[in-house]
Formats: C-alpha cells, sequence, structure tokens
C-alpha cells in the first residue's frame, strides 16, 4: 500500500486532466461546460495530495535518519 500511495497524485492528475479531453470529444457541439466545475473544484487536490504525500516521505527520510544516527552511535562506542 506504500507503493500505491505515491501514484494517486499523479493519477488524480491525470483523470482531471483527461476530463476535458474526453468532454469534448463526447459533446463537440456547445456541451463542453459540464466538466468545469469539477475540473477547477477538484484541482487544489491535486496539490494536497502531492503535499501530503511529500510530507510522510519527509517524515520516513527523518525516521530512517534518526535510526541511522543511533546504529552509528551504537557502533562507535
Amino acid at each position: 500500500m506504500k507503493q500505491i500511495s505515491f501514484w494517486i497524485p499523479a493519477a488524480f492528475s491525470a483523470f482531471l486532466s483527461l476530463m476535458p479531453l474526453f468532454g469534448s470529444l463526447i459533446y463537440p457541439q456547445g456541451g463542453d461546460s459540464w466538466w468545469k466545475p469539477a475540473y477547477f473544484a477538484f484541482q487544489p487536490m491535486c496539490f494536497f495530495f502531492v503535499g501530503s504525500a511529500l510530507l510522510q516521505m519527509h517524515r520516513e527520510w527523518n525516521g530512517l535518519r534518526e535510526r541511522l544516527a543511533q546504529l552509528e552511535g551504537k557502533r562507535s562506542s
């Protein structure tokens, strides 16, 4: 599950980007405004998903650095 959580922002952004493309292909005669509210309302969620994934990675890296410092401290003493 950890591996897939980093791909969620990319998949969500791709879905949002494909909505206007398919919307204009399906309804070429003036019916292309149905996707606009969802597109603009959910666009900030892309940044939220990326931020949460980066925060999770940052916490994991800090934990690994602390663990490495502990192990190096035990090895030197």
